[in-house]
């Protein structure tokens, strides 16, 4: 079991990952910018014939935002880590390092079901390692800090989330109709997580009894 010291290096290790990731996303819109100017085009024109790349930025912007708000909030409950944690947290890491490709993938090329699965899978592979994470932290002694326990609601979203970014892999990979509007699923997860949350802490407090 390591120290909070190691800890922390891993927590920082694991921020500057997602704060490169994020900034590599709007690197390949920046390079068009001298080319459009060449061109003659006027900020709408290019934001037009970038349009592609700008949504496949915002989207994977705010997974990446998203996932690592739940990545900062889980490790908000941990006070020590072990092997498995931080490989798992290497392999969380690595899913979040690769998002920009497949983000490049759907705004260059024709969106298929290749292209789909490459891109939402990665978010859902994201997704899947953080719930990992979350049972590895709960289920190893000494990983959870006593004074601040993991809520039920917690976990429950985690699952929640996990659960829709497969379905909307699956959906987005099935139906070239839907594709990448597959992953609208994911606004459900907020309705979904108020709604389990009592029905679960009352089967854990009738097990508690």
């Amino acid at each position: 079991m390591a120290t909070e010291r190691g800890l922390d290096r891993v927590v920082f290790f694991t921020d500057a990952v997602a704060a490169i990731a994020i900034t590599l996303l709007i690197l390949p819109l920046v390079d068009e910018v001298p080319s459009a100017a060449d061109d003659g085009l006027s900020v709408a024109q290019f934001l037009q014939r970038n349009g592609s790349q700008v949504l496949g930025f915002v989207i994977s912007f705010a997974v990446i935002a998203r996932l690592w708000m739940a990545h900062h909030a889980l490790f908000q409950h941990v006070r020590a880590h072990t092997p498995l944690l931080l490989w798992l947290n290497f392999t969380w890491a690595f899913t979040i390092a690769l998002l920009p490709l497949p983000t490049a993938v759907i705004s260059q090329f024709s969106v298929d079901a290749p292209a789909r699965g490459f891109y939402i899978g990665t978010m859902a592979a994201s997704s899947c390692v953080l719930t990992l994470l979350l049972v590895t932290i709960v289920r190893t002694p000494g990983l959870v800090d006593p004074a601040a326990p993991m809520s039920e609601r917690a976990m429950l979203g985690s699952v929640i989330s996990s659960t829709l970014f497969l379905v909307a892999l699956l959906v987005g990979v099935l139906s070239s109709t839907i594709g990448l509007w597959a992953m609208l699923v994911l606004f459900l997860a907020g309705p979904l997580e108020r709604l389990l949350t009592r029905p679960l802490r009352r089967i854990f407090q009738t097990r508690e009894r």
